[in-house]
């Protein structure tokens, strides 16, 4: 089974690079024209999303650099004490809904520390997975298609990332 998929992972791009370019051959497609035209899109898309991530990567960089992150450490760990949550998820479970590779080195720190098959470690693998980078979303998503109104996004977005962090460390503490 294991050599049936590094075959497919392996040969999936040029099989459907392939299947493309002849079905496109087949239709009498201008395929190269097709081709610069969606490259020139993707580059102006990419220029529009910039601003946004710059702002965005100002943002983590200025919470982790500042020391705010190890205050509301210090502050709410008694409470996570007294819930039996690991003091070491508290980072993760503020940064995953900003940044999803700052949280990933946040993973890394905690499985580094404490190992994959702790508590922490589980509960820290099912967050991570489990919640998404909801701000990191809004900003961007919303920014590009010049949304101004988010309405009740944000605050959907907030309690399925909240419902995600709670159901991740229930489902952990039964394993």
């Amino acid at each position: 089974m294991t050599q049936v998929f590094t075959f497919l992972s392996t040969g999936f791009l040029p099989i459907m690079s392939a299947v493309i370019i002849f079905y496109g051959l087949w239709k009498r497609a201008p395929i190269y024209d097709f081709f610069i035209e969606g490259a020139k899109n993707g580059l102006k898309t990419a220029i529009e999303i910039l601003p946004f991530l710059i702002g965005i990567f100002f943002a983590i960089n200025s919470l982790t650099s500042s020391g705010i992150l190890n205050m509301i450490d210090i502050v709410l760990s008694p409470v996570l004490t007294a819930l039996e949550v690991p003091a070491q998820l508290l980072p993760l479970m503020f940064l995953r809904a900003i940044s999803g590779s700052g949280s990933l080195i946040i993973l890394q720190d905690i499985l580094e520390n404490v190992g994959p098959d702790s508590y922490a470690g589980r509960v820290a693998c099912v967050m991570t997975g489990g919640c998404e980078t909801i701000i990191y979303v809004l900003a961007l998503y919303f920014g590009v298609t010049k949304v101004k109104q988010m309405r009740h996004a944000f605050k959907g977005g907030l309690i399925g990332y909240v419902t995600g962090i709670i159901v991740s460390i229930i489902i952990c503490k039964f394993m």
